[in-house]
Order: structure tokens, then C-alpha cells, then sequence
């Protein structure tokens, strides 16, 4: 089987895994609604304040769920020497990072469709036609954080500072995702898909730039002990 074949095998095995449990996915969508609601309370009835802080409550909740989540799906593999063994079993090791990255990266789909929901309900978030521009921001988004995660994931390893060394690693790489999204979510919140596309460009060099780098270098950083 070649590489693609065996990471989207991986992947809906991350995915069972995954639905199994869902207590990541409840965690985050959780931390997201209260997130709204605090925000919320903090702004008062003024809507076009709390229509502007939706985007950014959005997106970073969804970074903290990117950072839970891609230690989640590593420590999953980790357990009882299972990474050892699928880390022999396979031909190309390049396989687990994509397969990560793409169970990863649908998980995050899933949990932005949750959060938008939540915002529209709490935050009174107006969607227009244009909201379908969103569509491509989450999926280049979705793509850009799982690939930036499961690096830093591989790069910090099974080291006892773990917990620390992941938000000190990834969230200075994650501000361009970070950034690029909220602004173009902004844009097309106002109805302006035109500036979202430039900052959509921006976010999907992010995500090429990450993967291309993980696929180099993931066998090299998860190599197991």
C-alpha cells in the first residue's frame, strides 16, 4: 500500500478511536460555549461589539482544542508500546503524520461547526449568503493547525515537560493560522470576500509550509525510544 492509503487507514482509526470516547471533542465544546457566554456577559447588549469578538473567541478556542487534541490522538498511540509497533509495522513512517494530521484536522472541522453554531446562538452572529466563504477558511484553517500540532506533538516527544513545552512551542507557530482566520472571518462577516481571499492565502501557505516540513522531518522527531 502506498503512503496516502496507509494515512487515511490510520486516520479512521484515530477517528474510532475518537468517537469512542469524545470526551476531547465534549472538553472542548465546553470550554467554547463558555467562552461565548462569558464574553458575552462582559460585553453586554451591545451586538456589534460582541459581533466583532466573535471570530477571535472562535478560532482561539479552537487552538487550545488543536493543542488538546493532537496530544490526545499521540497518547492513544503511545499506550502499551502501540506506537513502537506500528512505527515497524509500516514501510513509510511518513504515513502516521499524515494520518494524524488529516484525523486532526477533521476533528477540528467538526468542532468549528459546533462553535459557529454557538456563536450564532450566543453571540447573535448575523450569517448572510457570504457565510458559505466560511467553508474554505475552516477546511484551510482545519489543515493548517493540524499540521503545525502534530509536528510540535512529534518534536516534543514523551519528554516529562511535555504539558509545558507544547503552548510555549506551538502558540507563536500558530498565530498566522490564528490571525489569517479571524481576520478573514471578520471579512466575511461583513460582507467583504474579497479582503478574506488575501488572508485565505496567507493561511494556506501556513498550512503547505507546515506540512511540508512535518512530512521532512516527523520520522526523524518521533523516532521511538
Amino acid at each position: 500500500m502506498n503512503v496516502f492509503a496507509d494515512a487515511a487507514l490510520l486516520a479512521a482509526k484515530d477517528l474510532r478511536a475518537e468517537l469512542r470516547s469524545r470526551g476531547a471533542l465534549v472538553a472542548a465544546g465546553t470550554l467554547g460555549a463558555v467562552a461565548f457566554v462569558v464574553a458575552a456577559m462582559a460585553a453586554g447588549p451591545d451586538r456589534a461589539q460582541l459581533r466583532q469578538l466573535a471570530p477571535a473567541l472562535t478560532w482561539l478556542a479552537l487552538l487550545y482544542a488543536a493543542i488538546a487534541m493532537a496530544d490526545r490522538l499521540d497518547l492513544v498511540d503511545r499506550r502499551d508500546d502501540a506506537f513502537s509497533a506500528l512505527w515497524l509495522a509500516l514501510e513509510d513512517r511518513r504515513a502516521i503524520y499524515l494520518g494524524k494530521v488529516l484525523a486532526l484536522a477533521v476533528v477540528l472541522l467538526v468542532l468549528q461547526g459546533v462553535l459557529f453554531g454557538l456563536a450564532v446562538v450566543l453571540l447573535d452572529l448575523p450569517l448572510s449568503g457570504e457565510a458559505l466563504w466560511l467553508a474554505p477558511v475552516a477546511v484551510v484553517a482545519a489543515l493548517g493547525a493540524a499540521a503545525t500540532s502534530v509536528l510540535v506533538v512529534a518534536l516534543a516527544g514523551a519528554s516529562g515537560q511535555r504539558t509545558l513545552l507544547m503552548p510555549l512551542l506551538l502558540l507563536p507557530l500558530m498565530v498566522p493560522v490564528l490571525l489569517a482566520a479571524v481576520e478573514s472571518t471578520g471579512a466575511i462577516l461583513v460582507s467583504a470576500p474579497a479582503a478574506a481571499l488575501q488572508w485565505l492565502a496567507l493561511s494556506a501557505a501556513q498550512a503547505a509550509l507546515f506540512a511540508g516540513l512535518g512530512v521532512l522531518v516527523y520520522e526523524h522527531a518521533a523516532t521511538p525510544e
